[in-house]
């Protein structure tokens, strides 16, 4: 099976380090930084949709899925107490990064921004899942390529075009970005803004466009 959960931790060590090392990281850096581990996140993710789908073949199971609350904190107990001293340890003491980092991030830096991403994934995981029962459902072999791109494309709000390569930053930013919002007072849950949408999105994707033509890597 492939290990989502350490891809999971390599999108939160480069966005932490680079908030580190850049002292005050605007989006723009942040994003080019989490590209890469965020692109492999999502081809980990898919890789286990398509292994094992999860049961989501229809939009209202889906959005079912998409908004249920988390299944429970992501880190707890000593596992939370050691990602956040590994998180002091590289990038210095917190109110020493709340003077230089965007707050957003200061909050987003340790189990919030773990538990965020994680549950990103889960939700790409799902979407994944949707495309590919859908598309074997109407006899395609899926191109886990296209899979990809497509439920990433999905959860970002962006046009759905299977062969166009996806900005994954635009996610992991929006996940990042949650992660900040859930640490804060009264915030909201870490499940999507509008899972109906989301869902609507991915029901409205041909089948035929996740297993035409070739994907380049």
């Amino acid at each position: 099976m492939t290990d989502v959960a350490g891809a999971v931790r390599s999108v939160v060590r480069v966005a932490v380090a680079t908030a580190g090392q850049a002292g005050r990281a605007s989006a723009e850096a942040l994003g080019e930084a989490v590209e890469a581990p965020a692109r492999a996140l999502a081809r980990r993710v898919t890789a286990r949709a398509v292994a094992q789908p999860a049961p989501v073949a229809d939009r209202a199971t889906l959005a079912e899925a998409l908004a249920r609350p988390a299944r429970g904190p992501a880190l707890g107990g000593t596992t939370a107490a050691a990602l956040a001293a590994r998180v002091a340890r590289r990038i210095g003491p917190l109110r020493f990064l709340a003077r230089r980092a965007p707050m957003w991030l200061v909050v987003s830096a340790g189990p919030a921004l773990h538990a965020s991403i994680s549950r990103g994934a889960d939700e790409l995981g799902l979407v994944a899942s949707h495309l590919v029962l859908r598309a074997r459902q109407a006899d395609v072999q899926v191109e886990p390529e296209l899979v990809r791109r497509a439920a990433v494309q999905v959860l970002a709000g962006a046009p759905v075009d299977p062969e166009a390569e996806p900005h994954h930053a635009r996610l992991a930013l929006e996940w990042i970005a949650r992660a900040a919002r859930s640490a804060l007072p009264r915030s909201a849950s870490l499940a999507p803004p509008d899972p109906d949408a989301i869902a609507a999105a991915a029901a409205g994707v041909a089948p035929s466009s996740l297993g035409a033509g070739t994907a380049e890597a």
